[in-house]
């Protein structure tokens, strides 16, 4: 460590983002600190997201007087006789401390609190930055520290740090403006843009429309790191922005056509259903409906006019008693081509492992992460050799337990969330569908799409009937049965796989499912 005047108070204060300073330097110094001791700090640069050097220096030009080598040094000094410091315009000690009680004891330590904890911890630093905003409108489920993304990477893309309030008025110009170019617009809504099923399989039925001559506009209630591809796609309204929903609908001709794309979305279909004609998919399994408060929202919009569609007879029957009977429409699956060099690129990364066993989805106590893990041990001693694959983010839970399975042998492989999955589906042995409860899931079908067999637990799965003739399905917590029918997935013959992929690829076609949908908004009429 340098021993250069200033050093000590910034390491044991952990104020300097060594990575983060490093960053704004185009070569990166060998000792990051002493670089920004010596000449960064002259030169404005930040030693961390929460911390601006020409901000603070001009709020308070008496800074060198405390003896201070740097502006940081002397933030940490004055805060240690008690003053109050801003460290950042957007991080205002003084409103942190009235807008969370619980720290009023703080006194001039606020701003150090935010920045060690408060912004994990999702709090407001000021009135710059709305942290929930920033989180629903930008970040992956279940991601934290919304402050420094924005300063790292939010900022430089021109992410917004709170929402813009619109007028009714101003809602409605803006959606008029957006269809007014359109001749056959049609109306596609969602929750959110993360990257998973739902946003993934809106954007696929908006292409097959295009195909077929409608003209997409896309309504989400909340953003996620997909906006981009909705945007490049067709004009997109991202409400959480601060647009007035009856503004919006206002703006909406008579009987256009909207697709509701799951109930999570089923609130803003109660407000659509009165002017569009409506269909809401209903993909989710009537136990997550009920625990996720959807159930009202679904009967509201289907008093409105909405016509609800299941996308699994076990959904429909299971929800008959609240919502009635409605249609089954099966959704299809749209698989990207598969790219040789994509398929290189995994083939390499991958090596050649004895066995490949892949899971996917966002990783949570719902998705069965943990018994994704306990399976993918129990393979590893039956199978040395073997190799384990998650596709997909994880939660904070998910990290922790792959932390753990990683630190104790487990040859465990994190990408992430993939664009390329079908380079990734095509070298696993099986699919591992370890989920407590699923909707789908729609990665099973991609992995069965591609030839690996699917495995899962008889839990409470829609597509639980149809995976019989690609897959098996295991008795819940047999876990010798499980590994059992996981290995006998290695080294299938070429012709079960090739029969699987044919299989799927006829039952689960995507042009169909936008046809039978399609169909169905043209019998459905607007209240």
């Amino acid at each position: 460590m340098t021993d250069l005047p200033g050093a000590a108070a910034l390491t044991d204060a952990a104020i300097f983002d060594a990575e983060f300073y490093a960053a704004q330097l185009p070569q990166r110094p060998d000792d990051p600190l002493a670089h920004f001791l010596t000449e960064g700090d002259r030169s404005g640069l930040d030693p961390s997201p929460y911390f601006s050097t020409s901000d603070y220096k001009q709020r308070y030009p008496d800074w060198q007087e405390s003896g201070a080598a740097t502006a940081v040094e002397d933030m940490l000094t004055r805060i240690g006789r008690g003053e109050m410091r801003q460290p950042h315009p957007m991080i205002d000690p003084e409103f942190y401390l009235s807008t969370h009680p619980d720290l009023s004891g703080l006194g001039a330590e606020a701003a150090l609190h935010f920045i060690r904890h408060g912004d994990a911890e999702g709090r407001r630093p000021s009135v710059l930055f709305d942290p929930r905003f920033y989180a629903r409108r930008y970040l992956l489920t279940g991601e934290t520290h919304a402050f420094r993304h924005f300063a790292t990477v939010g900022r430089a893309q021109g992410f917004l740090p709170r929402p813009v309030p619109r007028t009714t008025e101003e809602s409605r110009a803006r959606m008029e403006a957006l269809l007014s170019p359109l001749t056959r617009p049609m109306l596609f809504v969602a929750h959110d843009a993360q990257p998973a099923g739902v946003p993934i399989l809106t954007l696929d039925l908006a292409r097959h429309a295009m195909q077929r001559g409608f003209q997409p506009v896309f309504l989400l209630d909340r953003g996620g790191p997909l906006s981009q591809r909705f945007v490049a796609m067709a004009p997109t309204v991202i409400l959480v922005e601060g647009w007035d929903l009856d503004g919006l609908v206002q703006a909406l001709p008579p009987e256009l056509p909207a697709l509701v794309n799951s109930a999570a979305a089923a609130p803003l279909a109660v407000r659509l259903a009165p002017r569009c004609r409506s269909l809401v998919l209903i993909h989710e399994m009537p136990a997550y409906l009920h625990a996720q408060n959807l159930i009202a929202p679904l009967q509201q919009a289907r008093d409105a006019g909405a016509e609800l569609v299941a996308s699994f007879d076990a959904m429909a029957a299971g929800l008959q008693a609240e919502l009635g009977p409605m249609q089954v429409i099966q959704p299809g699956i749209m698989l990207p081509p598969l790219d040789l060099a994509s398929a290189r690129r995994t083939r390499r990364l991958i090596g050649r492992p004895k066995a490949l066993f892949i899971g996917a989805g966002h990783a949570d106590h719902r998705k069965g992460f943990d018994l994704f893990l306990q399976a993918a041990q129990a393979l590893q001693q039956e199978l040395p050799g073997a190799r384990f694959v998650w596709l997909g983010n994880l939660d904070q839970w998910a990290g922790e337990l792959a932390r753990e399975a990683i630190a104790a042998g487990l040859d465990l492989h994190l990408p992430g969330f993939v664009e390329d999955y079908t380079s990734w589906y095509r070298l696993a042995d099986a699919y591992l569908l370890t989920s407590r409860q699923d909707p789908g899931p729609a990665t099973a079908v991609h992995a069965a799409a591609m030839g690996a067999k699917v495995v899962a637990y008889d839990h409470d799965i829609a597509l639980k009937d149809r995976i019989p003739p690609h897959g098996e399905i295991v008795a819940a917590g047999d876990l010798a049965g499980y590994v059992k029918a996981c290995l006998a997935g290695v080294d299938e013959p070429a012709t079960r796989r090739r029969a699987r992929r044919r299989y799927v690829r006829a039952h689960s076609d995507m042009g169909g499912y936008f046809s039978r949908l399609a169909d169905a908004l043209t019998r459905a009429q607007a209240n």
